[in-house]
Parts: structure tokens; sequence; C-alpha cells
């Protein structure tokens, strides 16, 4: 079993539509997946519970439980204490935190990766690797050009970045993800995608990384 830890104590970041995406990549793969979502707005359960009945299917939880499929990802809740992910980060093989190119996302992530890290190296938990998705995102505007920057402080790599999107919308509103739809609507974001896909694999070599 592999866990993915998808975080970020910042809300608007797009937590759940990366943690929905990528439990309906390995669903539509045929890889059984628990999807397991720490946030009161229950988003991410909705959309499992939304998903059509001929979709790939998804196992969704609200709680820690016993799990029994090969991947498992949590979904946490804006406002999220370091405190109240210890259990969360002992149990995880990788830590995705999507971010906002903008200087308020960098301040509220500052601290929250310093302790991370430190918790980390605490619990000799070393081989578990933290990796930003820029949400939202354009590389070539001053504003990624200041979340490279922060990466290189906080010695945390820009997996990928991820375009605004209509198709995300599109798919949500349908229970589904992004994989789900027509290869021929979504190319771009299906190739924004296979970093997060090695990543979250434990294939950091082959996730071409900034």
């Amino acid at each position: 079993m592999k866990t993915i830890l998808v975080v970020n104590p910042k809300g608007g970041c797009g937590k759940t539509t990366i943690a929905t995406n990528l439990a309906g990549y390995y669903a539509r793969r045929g890889i059984s997946v628990s999807l397991v979502d720490m946030d009161k707005q229950r988003s991410a359960y909705q959309w499992a519970k939304s998903r059509p009945e001929d979709a790939p299917q998804i196992d969704v939880f609200l709680d820690i439980e016993h799990f029994t499929t090969r991947r498992v990802i949590f979904d946490c809740p804006a406002g999220i204490e370091i405190g109240h992910t210890t259990e969360l980060i002992n149990q995880s093989d990788v830590i995705i935190m999507p971010i906002n190119p903008s200087i308020i996302d960098h301040r509220a992530a500052f601290k929250f990766i310093f302790e991370i890290r430190s918790m980390i190296r605490s619990q000799l938990c070393d081989y578990i690797k933290i990796g930003f998705v820029a949400n939202r995102a354009s590389p070539g505007f001053n504003s990624y050009g200041e979340l490279e920057r922060f990466s290189k402080l906080m010695q945390t790599p820009i997996v990928t970045s991820l375009r605004n999107s209509q198709n995300y919308v599109t798919a949500a509103n349908q229970g589904l993800s992004i994989f789900d739809l027509p290869k021929s609507k979504v190319q771009v974001d299906l190739e924004q995608w296979t970093p997060i896909r090695y990543w979250a694999e434990g294939k950091f070599d082959k996730a071409p990384v900034s």
C-alpha cells in the first residue's frame, strides 16, 4: 500500500482538486484506491458519492480506517495544524502540497513546511518526500518566478504546474476526474499531470521537477 498526503494549511489552493483527480487516475488504471476526506466541507466525499455507476470505483472515507486498497489519498482541510497531522505524516510515503504563486500563499506555507521537516527528522522518516504543485500557475510570469525562489528557499521542488483549466470544473460537476474525460479534450492537462503521477508513485527520478 502507498499513501499520499495532500496538504496545505492555506485554503483555496487546490487540495481537493488534486486529491480527487489523483484518485480518479488510479481508479481509471484499475488500481484500488481509498480517498479520505478530512475536511468538514466534505467536498471530496460528495464528489466520490456523485460518481456515475459506470465510472471506476473509488472507496471514500471520512477518517483514518484500516485500509485494504493499494493506494490511499488523504485530502486534508485548510487551517490544519501540524499537531493534527502527525499520524498522517507517519503513514505517508509522499506529501503533495498544492500552492498558488502568491506571496500570501508562500507565507502560509513557510512555517508549515518547516514544522513538517522537523517532524520527519524527529520521527526518522527521511524517506518521505515533499513536493509543491503550482496550481493555476503559468511559468514565465513574475509570480511564478517568486514561487521558484520560494521553492529553492524551502528546498522543496515544484513537481509540476497546473493551468487554470475549465476541464477540472467540467469533470468535478459530473463526479469525474480529467482522466475520465475524452483525451482529445484534456490532452494538455494530462501532460501536466505526468510528473504528479510519477511523484505519487515515488519515481522521483522520472518527475522533471524544478
